[in-house]
């Protein structure tokens, strides 16, 4: 059993199917007090997306018309800027709606530890307090306050690095000089709200680091012959694939940002295509990397599982050597039967896939099916300079 923390801060025995990183959290508690969530629904729904980009998009396009700003008088006017409404529109309710599945693929995981038996009885009260731990830890307010302050540091730091940029736009038309109107409400509550969510989902990365760091301290029963050819923990990797929502909103936002910068600022496609593979490398490993926590874990169980297996196999065949070959009594004919020759080929089989085994549980198709959701959005950049034939050619070539 699980386990969650109630009103008085007491733990109670629950379903580990009911336990979820992203039902809380920093920011749930004002959602719940501006009533833009209900506490059984979480902050992943239809209406909180709908609401937030309404919040964040809406008096942009309102101001922006009223200042002028709109269509024209601006080197880059507000309908124009393609990132603003990528920004707003589409990551926004990405970000939100992420959580659906990707709190519905946690509570897999978590739940499959139980189910498939790898927390001994004697590790289940660990286990609960793991859980626990991780939900004081996801409701901290102090991390709240962190996200929160970060948000706005990283809203100042992108504002500045516009100014040094240069550029008429739409919230500041004189480089260098005071914010309009719409520019206020767009550094101190739209871009804020956008950086909240990305941070907090960086937040709740950690939180999931921690929990699995602690899970790969406790004695799991994990087998080195199990099919899954992962120890059992193949189910683990299967939580990243819904994390390819999270990758396709900031690619979005980076690519459009790139798409901005080549309509309005006479850039070149080749001055960013480092940057973006760089920042698209590092999301992976952020995403990707809290599985390799039990890289450890399973080096040592294919490492314990040759030498066991190796002296099994060395029994099994030298009690065959004798019995079939040497033609004399085996000493340990309690391991043979009827069956001597399937055994030693079942022996053979489990031999080769703990020799098989991987180090990591995460098969290719995973982080592949997470990958390319981040990979679409910088399509359009690519079909503007170059024919999608040759992209194709390209493709074709490295896979024959």
């Amino acid at each position: 059993m699980a386990a969650s923390i109630d009103s008085a801060g007491t733990a109670s025995p629950i379903s580990a199917l009911e336990f979820s990183l992203t039902e809380g959290g920093p920011g749930a508690a004002l959602l719940q007090r501006l009533r833009l969530i209900h506490p059984e629904m979480g902050t992943g729904s239809v209406r909180t997306a709908l609401v937030l980009a309404a919040i964040t998009w809406t008096p942009l396009f309102v101001l922006s018309l009223v200042q002028g700003l709109a269509f024209s008088g601006v080197k880059v006017p507000f309908i124009f800027d393609i990132a603003a409404h990528t920004r707003f529109l589409l990551a926004v309710p990405v970000l939100i709606l992420a959580e659906i599945p990707i709190g519905f693929r946690q509570r897999q995981v978590v739940s499959h530890f139980l189910d498939a038996n790898l927390v001994p009885e004697d590790q289940l009260p660990r286990f609960r307090d793991d859980l626990i731990d991780a939900l004081r830890f996801r409701d901290s307010r102090l991390a709240e306050l962190i996200v929160l302050g970060l948000s706005y540091l990283s809203t100042y730091s992108a504002l500045r690095g516009l100014v040094t940029q240069g550029g008429s736009t739409w919230f500041r038309p004189i480089p260098g000089q005071a914010l309009t109107g719409v520019g206020y409400w767009y550094a101190f509550v739209a871009l804020p709200i956008f950086s909240f969510l990305i941070i907090r989902w960086a937040f709740r990365m950690l939180v999931w680091s921690r929990l699995l760091w602690k899970f790969s301290k406790l004695d799991l029963f994990l087998s080195p012959t199990h099919p899954d050819k992962a120890g059992g923990l193949a189910f683990v990797g299967k939580g990243l694939i819904p994390f390819g929502l999270i990758l396709f909103a900031l690619s979005a936002v980076v690519s459009s940002g790139i798409g901005s910068r080549i309509l309005f600022g006479g850039g070149q496609l080749e001055e960013y295509e480092w940057s973006y593979a760089a920042l698209f490398i590092v999301l992976l490993i952020v995403f990707a990397g809290p599985i390799l926590i039990f890289v450890p874990k399973l080096i040592a169980l294919k490492q314990r599982g040759m030498l066991e297996y190796g002296i099994l196999g060395s029994q099994y065949t030298q009690a065959f050597q004798r019995k079939w070959i040497a033609k004399g009594p085996p000493a340990e004919a309690a391991m043979l039967g009827s069956g001597d020759i399937q055994s030693l080929a079942d022996l053979g089989n489990a031999f080769d896939t703990i020799r098989k085994m991987r180090i990591w549980p995460l098969e290719p198709s995973d982080f592949i099916a997470m990958a390319i959701p981040g990979v679409v959005p910088a399509l359009p950049l690519l079909l503007a300079v170059m024919p999608l034939g040759e992209i194709l050619g390209r493709l074709l070539k490295l896979i024959l």
